[in-house]
């Protein structure tokens, strides 16, 4: 059975691109476009892995690890936090809700796999 991820990002270009660059190396991905969507899938889908955006309007990525860090049944879920450079007290707070590992945008396809076989354990 694939490994299933959900990609949380608000920009439509950014879903698409990570979404692609997941599905060629063979993930099943779903996506949500807010926090909220994010924590709907989560609970109702139960992916593998997450991908985390942290600027997003309304409810932040950060507002997003916080949630699923309160819930039982969704913090297992590792995350990974996509998100601009130069946010290091966001990124160091991302990490203290659970978040499992970040990488700045842009990135490459090799780091973003590398980041994931990474939280997934090979």
């Amino acid at each position: 059975m694939a490994i299933r991820i959900l990609v949380v990002d608000d920009e439509a270009y950014a879903r698409q691109l990570v979404r692609a660059l997941l599905e060629r190396a063979g993930y099943e991905v779903l996506t949500a476009s807010s926090a909220d969507d994010g924590l709907r899938m989560m609970r109702e889908a139960r992916p593998d892995m997450v991908t985390v955006d942290l600027m997003m309007p309304g409810r932040s990525g950060l507002d997003l690890l916080s949630d699923k860090l309160a819930d039982p049944d969704i913090r297992p879920i590792p995350s990974l936090v996509l998100t601009a450079v130069g946010l290091n007290a966001e990124l160091d707070r991302a990490l203290a809700l659970g978040a499992g590992g970040a990488l700045s945008k842009p990135f490459s396809q090799h780091q973003l796999l590398e980041a994931v076989r990474g939280l997934m354990g090979g």
